[in-house]
Order: C-alpha cells, then structure tokens, then sequence
C-alpha cells in the first residue's frame, strides 16, 4: 500500500504512510490552502499513490474528500477532536480502530495487536532519537536536519534507521521557526545562507514529531496511542493557543533567541489566527518576527529577499 498521509495527527502505529513532503506539479484547486490543494493534486496525478489519509482538523481538510471521490484510490478522514479531555481520547481511540479497519477492509490485509506493539516500540525509538538530535540543534545544519527528516518520512517505518545530520558551527543571529510543515528546506538553506543560526522549531515535522508522550504497550493500544496523538501535540486546530504559547515561551527564554520566522501557507485560517496572539507575545517579549506567507507547498518567491531584510532589522 501508498498511502499519502497528511499531518501528524495520522497514527504511524496503524500501517506505513507516505508522508507529503510537497508537491511541485500543477495545482488542482485555488483559492484555496496551498498545503492542501497540493496534497490532493498528488493524490490525483501521482500513480504510485493508491491512497490518502488526512484529518478534519480545519476548513481546508474537511473538504478535501469532496475533490478526492471518485478517483478509484483509498480516501479516509480521520476524525480528530479539537479538544484534549478523556472524552476526547475515547473518541480518537474509536476513530484509530475505524481506520484500521478500513485498511484492513481495503487492502486485504490483517493488522495484528503483535504488529501495532512492534510499530509502537519503532515510532518510540524514532522520536527518541530524533529528540536526541533536536537537543543537538546548536552544532548541527538544521538543513541538513530537515532535509534527512524528510527523506525519513517518506520510508516504511522499519526502513527509518537513525540520521546524522551534517555539523555546522553554531554562529549567526538565533533564530526560532514555527508553523505548519516546511514542505521546501529551500527555504531553510536561504536562512543559514544569510547568516542566521536555527536553533529550534515548533513544526509538525520535527519538534512536534516527537514532543508527544511515548505510547505505552500496556493496556488497551488504541487508548494509549490517542492519549499521545492528543495530550501533547500542539496545533492550532486544537483550540489550545494558550498551551502552544506558554510552551514556546519557555524555548525562546531557555534558548535566547534573537528572532522569530513564522511560516505559513496562504488562506491556511488557523495558522494566521494563531499568528496575531503569538506576534503579541513576541512583543511582550522584545524578538522581533518575520511572518512568511507560501502559495503553495514549494513556493520560494521573494523569500531571499525577505529574510534579508529581516536579517537586517536583527
């Protein structure tokens, strides 16, 4: 099975995803959030891709169905809550067990309790050594970083052995990046290019990734795997600006950091909400920021000239 996931809501546990990294052909919709009108145009053109999988966290997501149907291809929206609470995790656990079984229904394939325990302990191991390395930030190229991440993603699960990112000095303006996944790590080449040093993020692909409790393999499965899709991954789409704020806060003090880049995708609503509290924030707290608005998953106009500008200010 191909299975293009989209965002990290999608529980790993259950079966091996391809996940969207960016799509360079041509869009399918406008008007519409650049992430996800390239996700559905991948679904659509690209004829290794048998299937997709996304949550209905926002206005974009919940309509994605409606230009997917009829395609031939697997087409499941995974429900996910917008609150945190015990209820909300029974909810998630039912909605895992709903898309396993339709996989399994799909496919012709058996999911076995054997093969989620076995993914759960790899996915653990991942995000572990992933952490390891986000630790590591400061002597590292966060390209290189991102880069590696991104190949990781698109692999089975057994194949995602450990990387090692290329070394770089730690020198440069600290910056911080936040937003939605950095579909293009051109982007993030512009930055070290001009001279910033990336000391840490808040994307769904790298410090959200892992910043979820290990699953436990003790217990009902489906709970515990919900549990941590839920108590600690911090979207917008959560109705928890309040969290993803106070967590944020506590990096950019630990890491002193001189400025912010928040990345977003245009008519992506949650993203640009959240933007305005967390620009008040960065106020209160004396970092300047540098809002960078995409068209698209691989859009990289004007970026250099942007984020010199913004390198100037610093």
């Amino acid at each position: 099975m191909q299975i293009l996931s989209f965002s990290g809501f999608i529980p790993e546990q259950i079966c091996d995803t391809v996940r969207f990294t960016g799509y360079p052909g041509d869009q399918k919709i406008s008007h519409y959030c650049g992430y996800a009108a390239d996700f559905i145009s991948q679904v659509l053109d690209d004829p290794e891709i048998n299937g997709a999988v996304f949550p209905r966290t926002c206005d974009s997501s919940r309509t994605m169905k409606s230009y997917m149907e009829g395609c031939g291809k697997f087409i499941y929206p995974f429900h996910v809550p917008a609150r945190q609470d015990d209820l909300a995790v029974s909810m998630l656990s039912q909605t895992i067990r709903d898309y396993q079984n339709a996989v399994e229904r799909y496919y012709g394939v058996t999911i076995s309790e054997a093969d989620i325990k076995e993914r759960i302990r790899l996915v653990n191991e991942r995000n572990q050594a992933l952490s390891a390395l986000y630790d590591r930030l400061d002597e590292l190229s966060y390209y290189s970083y991102l880069e590696q991440i991104h190949s990781l993603l698109q692999k089975p699960l057994r194949e995602q052995n450990v990387i090692e990112p290329d070394r770089a000095a730690g020198i440069g303006k600290r910056v911080y990046l936040t937003g939605s996944f950095l579909c293009d790590a051109r982007l993030v080449r512009t930055i070290e290019d001009s001279g910033l040093k990336i000391v840490g993020d808040d994307l769904t692909e790298s410090k959200r990734l892992f910043s979820a409790p290990p699953v436990s393999t003790e217990g009902d499965l489906y709970v515990s795997i919900a549990e941590s899709m839920l108590k600690d991954r911090l979207s917008p789409t959560q109705n928890n600006f309040s969290a993803i704020l106070r967590k944020d806060k506590e990096e950019l003090t630990k890491k002193q950091v001189n400025g912010v880049i928040f990345i977003t995708q245009k008519y992506c609503e949650p993203y640009d909400y959240l933007f305005y509290v967390y620009q008040k924030m960065l106020e209160e707290m004396g970092i300047p920021c540098l809002k960078l608005t995409r068209m698209d998953s691989t859009d990289h106009k004007n970026a250099e000239t942007v984020i010199e500008a913004f390198v100037d200010s610093l």
